[in-house]
């Protein structure tokens, strides 16, 4: 049975919910409502509206049957709300837990339910991808000049503040474009990469307008000046390159995970430093950057072993008086705010929702590349996760990104979709291998 949704309202072939909720995640928080000490940026209100209406849609099965994945992100969001309520009591957690819960399952369910083919999968490519090429036209004179033109433009004409200063790196100013720090316009510039690649240049390198396209994401990515987006570059690229050489031989991914876990075990064998010291040390900029993220790591493990169930919610960790209290690690936060079954819960979706994909068998060819894009997508954002904190915009995008790949759990391929010879594409689908 095709999972394919009744027609929906779209701008420019994208579902009009995800072009407003595109456009709302890429304003800074000045322009923002204050109700009740409550800040709903404008990516919260959108979510807000949505939230009810899109949790009876998914239980109505009208956008495909519910999944053991929509499961584990509602659970997910569960957890974290009785964490949050185990350390503020009732009225703050579901104060605080309910944010998060429209946040986290509300992007989620906005890729999930909104993106329910492969058309609409390319029009969202594209979309993302012209709103990463579009700031261009603002953040390379920001690099140049220093002066933040897109966010201090939209925050002054809402009341708010000018771009904090942070120091120029690579001779080159920081770029802000519309958000509220470089990492986090480093980070949506950069997860464009592989849908650039594989979905608009459709891998192939004589395709000159669609490599531009890719380049002109590389350029965006490249003036945030920022380790945690250019590790989210570097990932997309390295499996990217990967698969382009070893497209043919069925065991590649499996080469590949075993080739980590070899690295793995040779660093932890043969260095002096533990492999995530290791691992921290080359993909920051600096070494008191490296020091700074290593002590996190150790004094945030040892608050997650003495917490281990539901966390320390939105209180202070432990740590040494002149540390600051921001924690760059996605995954340690999760832990530690939300205990280790939130963790393992959002580690599980993520793995489960990849495998299942990936195990699809007979798809077009397009549906390969935007499988790809998708799932080399997720792989940069989750390594750079264990340097930078998943913040604000960067937070929803990442879980939009997630059910942005759902439907190739069960869409079906119909005649319309065609191969490379145009000649009707018949598969059948059946388990086989990853990717």
């Amino acid at each position: 049975m095709s999972t394919t949704a009744a027609k929906t309202r779209t701008l420019f072939g994208v579902p009009l919910a995800i072009a407003i909720f595109m456009v709302a995640m890429m304003l800074p928080t000045a322009v923002s409502l204050n109700l009740g000490g409550l800040r709903l940026s404008a990516y919260r209100v959108v979510l807000i509206v949505m939230i009810l209406p899109m949790l009876l849609q998914l239980v109505s099965g009208r956008q495909g049957k519910v999944t053991l994945f929509d499961g584990l992100i509602l659970a997910h969001c569960t957890w974290a709300i009785f964490a949050l309520i185990n350390w503020g009591g009732l009225a703050q957690g579901i104060e605080s837990g309910g944010i998060y819960f429209v946040e986290c399952a509300g992007a989620y369910l906005i890729g999930r339910l909104y993106i329910r083919s492969h058309q609409d999968f390319v029009a969202m490519s594209y979309a993302y991808v012209g709103l990463v090429l579009t700031t261009l036209l603002f953040t390379v004179p920001e690099a140049l000049t220093g002066i933040h033109i897109l966010h201090d433009s939209i925050s002054a004409a809402f009341g708010g503040r000018p771009a904090a200063y942070i120091e120029p790196r690579m001779g080159i100013e920081r770029t802000f474009g519309p958000f509220d720090h470089p990492i986090l316009y480093g980070v949506f510039s950069a997860s464009a990469f592989s849908l650039a690649y594989f979905v608009i240049a459709e891998k192939r390198l004589s395709n000159l307008s669609g490599m531009a396209k890719v380049a002109g994401v590389g350029l965006a990515t490249f003036m945030s000046a920022s380790g945690g987006p250019y590790v989210v570059l570097i990932m997309q690229g390295f499996v990217a390159l990967w698969e382009r050489v070893l497209g043919k031989f069925k065991g590649r991914w499996t080469a590949l995970f075993s080739l980590f876990g070899l690295a793995y075990l040779a660093i932890d064998l043969l260095s002096t430093k533990t492999p995530f010291h290791v691992f921290v040390n080359y993909l920051t900029f600096s070494k008191e950057s490296a020091y700074n993220r290593i002590l996190i790591f150790e004094y945030g493990t040892a608050e997650v072993a003495r917490y281990p169930l539901f966390g320390i919610g939105l209180g202070q960790w432990e740590r040494p008086v002149w540390m600051s209290d921001s924690m760059d690690n996605f995954w340690l936060v999760t832990a530690v705010r939300y205990g280790l079954p939130a963790l393992l819960l959002l580690v599980g979706l993520l793995l489960g929702l990849v495998w299942a994909v990936g195990r699809r068998k007979g798809l077009p060819v397009e549906w390969k590349r935007a499988r790809h894009a998708w799932a080399f997508t997720l792989f940069g954002i989750s390594v750079a996760a264990a340097t930078v904190h998943l913040w604000n915009a960067l937070f929803v995008l990442f879980f939009f990104l997630v059910g942005a790949g759902s439907w190739l759990l069960d869409a079906r391929p119909t005649s319309s979709v065609v191969n490379r010879s145009f000649a009707p594409v018949r598969p059948q689908l059946q388990p086989e291998r990853l990717f």
